[in-house]
This record gives structure tokens, sequence and C-alpha cells, in this order.
């Protein structure tokens, strides 16, 4: 039995059940409180795969938990001046049955969990001014249902103490904890899991003066895991921050960053940045700023070097124009060569009064870059992207000319689960052909997402990728031009606001060969916006249509955005959300992608104590480049309290239609707490 379990119940059992005299002069209890929680959840999945040879697999799970929590806050050791604790414990069973058929052939399991916990907290000395600790232990277990008649058992603990010293020069903390963390996700035969530890020592120094502060932090992180071991790593983050105010009237302000990291892993590296700004307020309508940031990189491929120093003004002539003005240089040095761009930008946006309560805004932009590129293939690490919701479309790599043999693609973070859809922890390498294909558009790069499946991650709705990849400028130094202009306007009467917003990029080259890099790029906008607002009546429409047109991709879009709010009675409202998203891909080939959505929900809150929403929704993809898909969603929400008795339930339906795939879950929800004591 786990020894922290045992001190918490001899502890519990200690203070309800032997409190003689002596030990309550010693020992002064602070308040119970406590809860009983019963949790039934039942859920079942449908899917049908067509083609040829059609497949029908059906799941069904049904889990209950029961758990008792007590707990005891503020007590105190002879005087609360010495010793302040809370300690409380969670006591909890869970119990599921799961079945699975597939082409008449069925399993079952049973499966039962323990979902005890504790949490124990103490301060000695608090409120002192000298010296004082925290000490701190607590321990969740809980289980999240997953699809395929899968769930994730989730144990999470953390221990450790921080000590405070606060009459030192710099007044100090050091925390020394320990963090473990076990999962384990099983879907039919399909097991995975981590099973980490974290030591981590941080230490963090702040001290501030009349028209000055410094904030010192340092942390040691050691992260291991049984499971996975090729994502161990140790790291070293030291960061010093300080600021400045300083002139004659405390109007100049000075903030310097520095920061050191060290880190031991798959993806190793040494960095340094350096960051040093400087804000001056020359009077209520101008303000400049300076700035210099450098960063030093190291890694197994190379050490980059990076430079930026920027000045940027902000003016505001007589409450309606603003004009911002930024120069900008950088200076990158890297393994595989060097690159320094050049650069200068302005912004105008003016604001107007119009007659009766009218508006008008309008925005000017204007910049230019020079670009000096010195290689013949630069590496890209961990390039962020994050797909869209609710479909995930493909994306475009930021770079021209990528060596696709190069690309590397690592999930780092998920959306929302996919229903009939196995989870995965993250980060995640994906395979190519399997997660997602590359599809080539001129000189770019997409990554194309695939669906996920039961034995596959794949790319989902909301999920983050981190793509390392190296792309070529060709033999010799190139040197280009970027410059962009941007207009918009709008005329705004509260009820009805049109817009137009003009934007276009053209880069050129100065000297030596365009390998295809250089996009030229323009897009032309044109909308209005209608609003409707009533004491019982809210709505609001905005359509829109765009032309775009570039070196890569030429389209027309329409897009209309609709919401509307309807109240019944005090208390009782109707929403309706509706959305379209159209294009029309005359360039490369004919390609069309429209995108709707529609939503409803009708809220009911006319009792204090009940709160319900019944919902139904649909979404539509049509794509010529990536199969249909369509979800369909309808579900109540309720939520009931009494007294000190809390009911929460949930009751759902979803459908997803992918290509030849329809996926059914249909889910149940029933928690039931119940608080006493002194709550």
């Amino acid at each position: 039995m786990n020894a922290w379990r045992v001190v918490l119940g001899v502890g519990l059992s200690t203070l309800f059940f032997w409190t003689p005299p002596v030990l309550g002069q010693v020992l002064q209890l602070g308040r119970w409180d406590g809860s009983a929680e019963v949790l039934v959840n039942d859920s079942r999945l449908e899917i049908e795969i067509g083609g040829t040879t059609p497949t029908m697999f059906e799941t069904e799970n049904t889990r209950t938990e029961e758990r008792l929590t007590i707990r005891n806050t503020r007590a105190y050791v002879l005087d609360p001046r010495l010793i302040t604790f809370t300690l409380g414990g969670t006591f909890g069973l869970g119990q599921e049955r799961f079945d699975a058929f597939a082409q008449g052939i069925g399993a079952s399991d049973e499966r039962d969990a323990d979902l005890s916990g504790y949490d124990f907290f103490s301060s000695i000395f608090p409120g002192n001014n000298t010296f004082a600790a925290n000490l701190f232990a607590n321990r969740n277990k809980f289980i999240q249902t997953r699809e395929l008649a899968g769930r994730t058992d989730v144990d999470v603990e953390n221990r450790g103490v921080t000590l405070f010293a606060r009459r030192l020069f710099i007044p100090s903390s050091l925390t020394i904890r320990q963090e473990l963390n076990a999962e384990t996700s099983s879907f039919g035969a399909l097991v995975s899991g981590i099973d980490e530890r974290r030591d981590v020592v941080r230490y963090e120094g702040q001290r501030g003066w009349e028209n000055k502060q410094m904030i010192l932090r340092y942390e040691l992180v050691d992260k291991s895991d049984e499971i996975r071991p090729e994502l161990d790593f140790e790291s070293r983050d030291l960061n010093l921050n300080t600021s400045v105010d300083f002139g004659p009237d405390l109007n100049r302000r000075w903030d310097s960053r520095i920061r050191t990291l060290s880190r031991d892993d798959f993806s190793a590296e040494d960095r340094l940045d350096i960051d040093q700004f400087v804000h001056i307020s020359h009077s209520p309508r101008l303000r400049t700023q300076y700035r210099y940031f450098l960063t030093d990189v190291e890694r197994p491929s190379g050490e980059t070097t990076s430079q930026t120093a920027s000045f940027s003004l902000n003016h505001l002539l007589y409450e309606s124009l603003t004009t911002d003005l930024q120069l900008g240089a950088l200076d990158q040095s890297f393994v595989e060569g060097q690159r320094n761009v050049y650069s200068a930008r302005l912004n105008l946006r003016y604001n107007k009064r119009l007659p009766r309560s009218g508006r008008l805004i309008a925005g000017l932009g204007l910049s230019t870059a020079k670009e000096d590129d010195d290689f013949e293939e630069a590496f890209v690490p961990q390039e962020l992207h994050t797909f869209e919701s609710p479909f995930a479309l493909p994306v475009a790599l930021d770079n021209a000319n990528v060596i696709e043999s190069s690309i590397e693609v690592t999930k780092i973070a998920t959306g929302p689960p996919v229903v009939g859809c196995a989870a995965f922890p993250t980060p995640i390498a994906l395979v190519e052909g399997v997660d997602y294909t590359l599809r080539t558009v001129g000189n770019r790069t997409e990554i194309v997402p695939l669906f996920c499946s039961a034995a596959t991650p794949g790319i989902n709705p909301g999920d983050t990728i981190a793509v390392d990849y190296r792309f070529t400028r060709g033999g010799e130094p190139v040197v280009f031009t970027s410059d962009t202009f941007r207009f918009d306007a709008s005329v705004d009467y509260g009820w009805i606001r049109p817009f137009f917003i003009h934007y276009q990029t053209d880069e050129d080259l100065v000297s030596g060969t365009d390998t295809g890099f250089l996009t030229d790029r323009q897009s032309n906008r044109l909308g209005v916006e209608l609003r409707y607002d009533r004491p019982r009546l809210r709505a609001r429409l905005q359509l829109e249509g765009e032309e775009f047109d570039s070196d890569d991709e030429v389209y027309d879009a329409l897009r209309a955005d609709a919401d509307l709010r309807y109240t019944l009675k005090p208390g009782i409202w109707a929403t309706l959300r509706g959305r379209q998203s159209a294009r029309d891909f005359s360039f490369p080939g004919p390609r069309s992608t429209d995108v709707r959505l529609l939503r409803a929900d009708l809220t009911y809150a006319r009792i204090a104590n009940l709160y319900a929403v019944l919902f139904a929704s649909v979404e539509d993809l049509e794509d010529s480049l990536v199969p249909d898909q369509r979800t369909a969603e309808f579900g109540l929400q309720a939520r009931y309290r009494l007294g000190k008795l809390e009911l929460n339930g949930t009751l759902s339906a979803i459908d997803v239609e992918r290509g030849d795939t329809d996926s059914r879950e249909y889910r149940v929800m029933l928690r039931v707490k119940r608080r006493f004591f002194g709550q």
C-alpha cells in the first residue's frame, strides 16, 4: 500500500476520533468540508465503413465512479503564527465495462480503478517577514473516457517545499519539487502511455526600488520517462529582468531582459537572448521606442546568431490621426550562410465623426524591405502550424523551394477529441503517407492532413504541428526588395458598416537569380456588416467578397457570418449562428472549397439554481482536394443545485461522415454531488 495513503488514513482517523484534551491544546482544527460524488457515464459508438467490403464496428462503454472527499482547512499547531496546514483526502473507486462488436464477433471486458488521492499543504511561520516555508504534497487520480471504447488513466502527484527569505538584499524564494505523471491510454489491443518524473529546482529573487526593479529566476528541470526515454531531457533556464524609470519626470523607461537556456535531449540547444528596450514619452501625443535584440542558438545542426535593431514612433494628432513609423534591421548568420534585412514601415489611421452619429475609419499602410541572402540552403527548425477548426485544411510552409526529403513533421499539441479516433500522447512523430501527404503548388509545399484512426494519429482540426525542413535559394547571393501597400476604409453608423480592404505585396529581384521564391500578392475585400440591437432581439450579419491573386494561387471567395439572439422571456433566450466560406480556385488547376456551419441553442436560466442548454449544430465541408465531411450534433446540458446538492447531466449525439466512413456516438452522463460540513 502506498505510504502516503497510510499517512493520510492515520492522519484523518486521528483528527476524527482521537482528539483528547492534551492534543486539543496543541492542535487546533480548522474548518471541515467534504463531499460525496457519484458519476455515471454511458457511451455508444458505431462506425460504418463503406467501400467494396463494408465493415460495421460497435462499442458500448459504461463507467461509474464514487468519491468521498474530506478536508480540514487552516488548522494550526500551538499558534496560527507557527504552523498552519490543510489536510484532505479523496477515497474513490471506478468501475467500467465495455462491449465491442465487429462483423458479428463480440468481446467484453470489465475493469476497476482506484481513484483515491490526497492534498496536504502546510505553512511554517506564515506571515513572517524574515523566514517562512511551505510544504506541499498532493495526488489526483482520474479517468478520461475516450473513443473506440478506450480510456486514459491519469495519476498525477506533486510534492515539495518552498523556502522564503524576505530580509535578504534580494528577497528570495527557493522551491524544490517532484512531479510524477503517469498516463495509460487503452483502445482495445492498442495501449500507449507515459510515465514521467520531473525533478525541479526553482529560485526567484525580486526587489523593487523607487524607480527600478529587478527579477532573477533560475530553473533546473530533470525530466525522465520510463516508457518513452527518447523524450528525456535536462534544462537549465536563467532569466534576469531589470527595469529603470529615469528622466526629469520619469518619462523614460529602460527594460533589460537576459536569458540563457541549456537543454540536453533529442532537440538539444544552448541559447542566449539579450533584449534591450527603451521607451520615451516625449508628450501625451508623442512616444518613441528603441530596441536591440540578440539571439544566439547553438544546436547539433549548427549555430545561428541573429541581431535585430529597431526604432518606432507613435504620434496622435487632434484625436483623429494616428501615425506609426517603424525602422528595423536584421543581421542573421548561420552555418549555411548569412541574411541581412533592412525595413521601413509607415501606418496611418484616421478616425472622423460624420453627421447623424456616423464615423469614418480609414487606414493606410506602406512598407518596404530589402533582403540580402547569401546561402545555398538553410535549415528551418520547428516551424509551427495550427490547423483550422472545425475542418483541417492543407497549410503551406513559410518558405519556397523546400527540399521535400528533408521534411520532418511532429505533432506537438492536439485539438478537440475526434469521434472514431484514438488519442495519442504528444509530441509524436508523424509519417508521410499515413498521417499526411505533401502537395506542391508552384514553388510552395503544402502539408495535406489525413484522417486519424484507431491506429494512426493523423492530423485533426485544432492540432498543432512543428515542421523541420531545408529550403534552397540557389547557388549564388540574392538581393531582392519587398514593397507592401494596404488601404482600408469603413463607414460605421451603428446599424450598417460597409468596408473595403486592399492589400498587395510586390517582390522584385535586385541581383542574383530568381529560383521561384519571389511572389507578388494582391487582395481586394468588399463587404458590409448589418447590426440590429434591441432589448429582446440582437442580430448581426456580415457579408464580404474577396479577389485574391498571387503567383501561387488565384481564387474568388464569398463569406457570410450571422448571429442572432432572441429573448423569449427573462431568463430564456435562443441563439442562432451561421457561417459560410466558399472559395473557387482558378489556379493552380480548378479547385473549390465550401465550409458551412449552423448552430442553434435554447438556454433556460429563469430559475436561479437551474441552468439548461438545448443545442443542435451541423458543419459541412465540400472540397475537391479532400473527401467531403459532415458533422451533425445535438444534445442537452443541464445543471441543478438545491442547497448542498448539485446535479449535472449531459445527453448528446454526434454523427461524423468523412468520405466513406460514418461514425455515430451517443453519450449520457449524470454527476450527483452532495456537499456537507461547513460548505
